[in-house]
């Protein structure tokens, strides 16, 4: 398995210029990762560097750009929107490809009150399906997310809850469509992260790294600190031969100390996960 990291904690200096992209991946080496995830507030058109620039710097420094965790929103009510979403999903294929990226991540959308759950839930496998479609004929592999919100989003995601995700994914049984897999979300909705693992190991293609303080909140700690069973995770991908990437996703807001704990916490749970899978 390799590793990469999204530096949430980090987005704001990013995308406003207090922190140079070169400065945090110039932090990534000295922090021994393999590779970096790009996300949209550190591109163009909210961040400071196009996605050209974003791959020559990973380049320059030995680092691969490990994914694209991208933002979509397919439950929009009016039609025009969502329609607009899947053009900016295409768009995500494209910027994938440029970044030199595998895979990216598409999410279902906002769990929108006023949406009929039934009429979301057909909206949202119809437009990934599409997008997944044309992400294959272009080299891309999609993943979906078990995700929470997003920092632009007045609502939670649609599929945040694990029956509305595997509902999800059932739709999308003969789609090309992966899971990105994140470890903590799970509490954020009071469930279990390993439960929601078994049901989904299958289709992991790329595993997000995080920490929560406690069940129902919504509050992002050091990874090793919090409840998130992350050791143990990353034992069960080992035995199923998981080889792709695992990237910490470090939003826990406490500077390069919160950085440095998660992969070293994370780097010790690798090496374990894969001794005792040679042991086996």
């Amino acid at each position: 398995m390799k590793l990469s990291c999204i530096p949430i904690s980090f987005f704001s200096s990013i995308s406003n210029g207090e922190m140079q992209v070169g400065e945090w991946m110039d932090f990534a080496v000295e922090l021994g990762l393999d590779g970096v995830e790009c996300a949209p507030p550190m591109i163009h058109p909210l961040g400071p560097v196009s996605a050209a620039e974003f791959r020559k710097l990973a380049d320059d420094r030995g680092l691969a750009v490990s994914n694209y965790t991208g933002y979509s929103d397919f439950t929009y009510p009016d039609p025009l929107e969502r329609v607009r979403e899947i053009a900016s999903a295409f768009n995500n294929i494209q910027i994938a490809l440029t970044l030199g990226a595998p895979s990216m991540r598409l999410l279902a959308g906002q769990n929108r009150p006023e949406v009929d759950h039934a009429e979301a839930l057909g909206w949202v496998v119809e437009a990934i399906g599409q997008v997944a479609d044309q992400a294959r004929r272009e080299g891309v592999r999609v993943n979906v997310e078990n995700h929470t919100k997003a920092f632009t989003w007045t609502n939670f995601d649609f599929a945040m809850r694990s029956d509305v995700f595997l509902e999800m994914l059932n739709g999308l049984r003969d789609a090309p469509v992966g899971v990105q897999f994140d470890i903590a979300n799970p509490f954020v909705g009071k469930e279990d992260a390993l439960t929601l693992f078994e049901q989904v190991k299958s289709r992991i293609g790329y595993v997000h790294v995080n920490d929560i303080a406690r069940p129902g909140t919504f509050e992002f700690v050091p990874v090793g600190t919090g409840l998130a069973p992350v050791a143990e995770v990353l034992r069960r991908l080992a035995l199923k031969g998981y080889d792709g990437w695992v990237g910490i996703e470090e939003a826990s807001r406490t500077g390069r100390g919160g950085f440095e704990q998660a992969v070293r916490y994370t780097k010790n749970s690798l090496r374990e996960a894969l001794s005792g899978k040679s042991a086996n």
